[in-house]
């Protein structure tokens, strides 16, 4: 199968523009300038020294791009191979395509984002979703950066699944024919056999992958390709971050180690102070990776769950005085400007506050709460972003 735009086409910018809700001059006005709007910077690649650079655009252009999703690639049918970006697809669902496989091949493109062209995109928006040339041109400029697809914009992870949308589903069929399984989790390409591949099977596996690449001008980062079998427990089989040896995906054990550890320290902190900021932080990071565990249904997940329930951060006296002012603030805040962004987030924050206060002051959280709720935000987050 290949992916489907199921919608019919935006005919005209002017079409275009109602579609993002906007008029059509502030749509060409945006699109013109959209290469700037953007705030670069810089966070460390996980288990590695270098830096990747993450492009945040500006909050007009940031809207536009949730609605360029809405108006444009909710109507997109992405095949079962695609597994990056997409509701209700993720990393362990991408593992589990290859369950119980003997074989695998993982790969990861080179500086995937930032090698897709704009003629790329341009291509994906007037071929694909079939819309004419200037519709086509204006989208392009609404998701790229100096011509390049953005890491960090909503609109890229759609643009990166769709890049091949002319090629990719045949060289899936030839693999399908061939009893292999493929699927790609945005730049992390996996290929998968029930039965051992040969050396030279899997040079050639490899080699149609560099060629589907190559009609892009993008190529394999070598030193990330890895070949695993079953057959060979010293070199676990790993698909995004996941063990496969055992058929099923697992979190690797030295995770799980890690994890209980911990645990334990976590628990050690919480005699000294529940309330202090880090043990906050570090509660936060150990919810999050026991969730991950229970995702993926590890015994030890239950046992986890319930020590942390025990174990919740609490505020002090100061943190408990900052949160009332927090409430004062945010009721002081006149009728006229409670419907924008910045105030939804506010409101959010402080009811996630008075969720922590109630551990230790339950009816003063709830008194709190109910002043809260009479200052709702007089719209909400989605009707802000499209209207």
């Amino acid at each position: 199968m290949r992916p489907i735009y199921s919608a019919q086409p935006i005919g005209s910018t002017a079409a275009l523009a109602l579609a993002l809700g906007m008029s059509e001059s502030a749509l060409l006005a945006l699109a013109a300038s959209a290469s700037i709007r953007y705030s670069a910077f810089e966070i460390p690649k996980k288990n590695s020294d270098k830096v990747r650079t993450v492009c945040e655009p500006h909050h007009e252009l940031k809207v536009a791009q949730k609605r360029i999703n809405r108006a444009v690639f909710e109507h997109v049918v992405y095949p079962e191979y695609l597994q990056g970006g997409i509701a209700d697809r993720d990393y362990v669902r991408n593992a589990r395509i290859h369950a119980h496989s003997k074989s695998l091949i993982a790969l990861d493109v080179q500086n995937f984002y930032d090698n897709i062209q704009a003629p790329d995109v341009l291509k994906i928006f007037k071929f694909f979703c079939k819309f004419p040339e200037d519709v086509a041109r204006v989208l392009t400029q609404l998701t790229t950066r100096g011509g390049r697809v953005p890491q960090g914009a909503c609109t890229s992870s759609h643009i990166a699944n769709l890049v091949f949308f002319a090629t990719e589903h045949r060289v899936v069929r030839e693999f399908f024919q061939q009893g292999l399984r493929y699927s790609r989790l945005l730049d992390d390409i996996t290929v998968s056999s029930a039965k051992q591949l040969s050396q030279e099977r899997t040079s050639k596996i490899i080699h149609k992958v560099k060629l589907l690449l190559a009609e892009k001008h993008l190529r394999l980062k070598t030193s990330k390709t890895r070949v695993s079998s079953n057959s060979n427990p010293e070199v676990l089989m790993e698909v995004t971050g996941l063990w496969l040896n055992r058929g099923a995906p697992r979190a690797f054990r030295a995770e799980r180690h890690d994890i209980r550890a911990r645990m334990f320290k976590l628990e050690r902190m919480h005699e000294l102070s529940s309330h202090d900021l880090d043990y906050h932080a570090e509660h936060n990071r150990i919810s999050g990776r026991v969730a991950k565990i229970t995702y993926l249904g590890h015994f030890e997940a239950e046992n986890y769950r319930s020590r942390l329930q025990k174990i919740l951060p609490t505020y002090d006296g100061t943190e408990v005085a900052r949160t009332l002012k927090l409430v004062r603030l945010l009721c002081a805040t006149p009728a006229h400007q409670r419907d924008n962004l910045a105030y939804i987030d506010k409101y959010h924050h402080v009811l996630y506050r008075l969720g922590i206060l109630s551990r230790t002051h339950r009816r003063l959280a709830s008194k709190q709460r109910a002043l809260v709720m009479k200052c709702a935000p007089s719209t909400s987050r989605e009707e802000l972003l499209y209207g």
